[in-house]
């Protein structure tokens, strides 16, 4: 969805209904190696007006409401309201239900917007939750919907040390204009690999280093867009493409690899062998850490591990203990328990050291997408906040 910088918010939520009337054209940019064996799909929208509570239910016969909606290409929240709900001045409340979306003007092809609450949540069948329904047009397009549970990174991912090894550089453009954007040509230099025509590269810039790991275990990098291969000149090692998302503005330089910012949800599996690590990074620039997010942790296929081994987030010693040490000096704090107006001596400090109190486990994590010597989880369970460096390990059995 386009934002017209300039214009005050309230004047963009006042004008929904203009740029809602619009004559839009809507195709699917797929690959070719995509396009074999789907249907291309076009979606040519007339005069889009807001709808009145006729006119919204019988573009929607089904009255049915979904739990999500998947974004497509010229959706707006004023239009998915308006579809499903017969009003389309409900999108602040459809909004309230999101809250990973921090601006309502900015929503994207490929993201899951929740419409209802779980309480408001009903059973539907099979057949309906097969489809998608698309409210600019009331009709049904026969896609696999995105499983319940996958995980997008939009604008920072995680680059195995291969992928950045592999990185081209955009080395020009044929746009007369400093930066590049979507729908820009571009030309692509790869020095150490030939890229795959067909499919689509992540734009990045370097983002925060690794910590905790004892081996070159990649980087967190800052997604700046997407370009999409359609030319291999193998002789001056010069790719032709087309950007098809920009996040920021793109300059020439930036470097191009194949970086995967989809995880779907996968079977737990047991665990064959007993192994430690620890979490070096999370894509989101993050000092602590709780569920439902991605981590990186530094062993992979080569250590043996498998998708879908969970592994415990471990913790050992006495934390408000650790917390007061300052300067070798340990803060206590004395208690007046007879009430005679004067603290009590403190009972002796006990000062064990961290290797004499048990193991907690305060987390559990589960593999998602594995690379040679790292491995990316999501947490599902925490008794505590997490930090990177945290200790992590597989058990045998689990």
């Amino acid at each position: 969805m386009k934002v017209f910088r300039g214009l005050p918010w309230m004047g963009l939520v006042l004008a929904a209904p203009t740029f809602a009337s619009a004559q839009v054209t809507v195709s699917d940019n797929v690959t070719n190696a995509q396009a074999q064996g789907s249907p291309r799909a076009t979606i040519s929208l007339g005069t889009n007006a807001p709808r009145t509570d006729a006119s919204a239910r019988a573009s929607n016969p089904e009255g049915y409401t979904p739990e999500f909606h998947t974004v497509q290409r010229g959706d707006t929240l004023w239009d998915i309201t308006g579809y499903y709900f017969a009003n389309p001045w409900r999108w602040p409340a459809v909004w309230g239900h999101n809250p990973q979306i921090t601006n309502p003007h900015w929503i994207y092809p490929g993201d899951q917007v929740r419409l209802l609450d779980h309480s408001e949540v009903r059973t539907v069948p099979a057949a309906q939750q097969s489809t998608r329904i698309t409210p600019r047009t009331g009709g049904l397009v026969l896609r696999p919907r995105v499983p319940r549970g996958t995980v997008f990174l939009r604008e920072e991912a995680w680059a195995s040390p291969e992928a950045v090894t592999a990185s081209g550089t955009i080395w020009g453009a044929p746009e007369d204009s400093m930066m590049l954007s979507e729908g820009d040509q571009v030309y692509v230099r790869f020095d150490q690999r030939a890229p795959n025509v067909g499919e689509a590269y992540t734009i990045y810039q370097d983002g925060q280093q690794t910590q905790g790991s004892d081996r070159n275990a990649g980087r967190v990098v800052r997604v700046l867009g997407t370009v999409i291969i359609d030319a291999w000149d193998r002789e001056r090692h010069i790719a032709t493409g087309h950007i098809t998302e920009s996040i920021e503005p793109i300059e020439r330089g930036e470097r191009v690899a194949i970086v995967q910012r989809q995880f779907d949800p996968v079977t737990p599996v047991t665990n064959d062998r007993d192994l430690t690590a620890r979490i070096v990074a999370t894509p989101q620039p993050r000092t602590l850490m709780g569920g439902q997010y991605v981590v990186i942790i530094d062993r992979g296929q080569q250590d043996g591990v498998h998708l879908g081994n969970r592994l415990f987030v471990v913790r050992r010693g006495d934390p408000f203990a650790q917390s007061t040490h300052g300067e070798g000096r340990v803060i206590r704090m004395s208690l007046d328990r007879d009430g005679d107006g004067t603290p009590d001596a403190p009972p002796a400090n006990p000062d064990p050291g961290d290797g004499e109190l048990p193991v907690e486990v305060i987390g559990e994590m589960t593999v998602v997408a594995l690379h040679a010597h790292t491995a990316v989880c999501i947490i599902t369970g925490v008794e505590r906040e997490l930090e990177i460096g945290a200790p992590v390990v597989m058990r045998r059995g689990y």
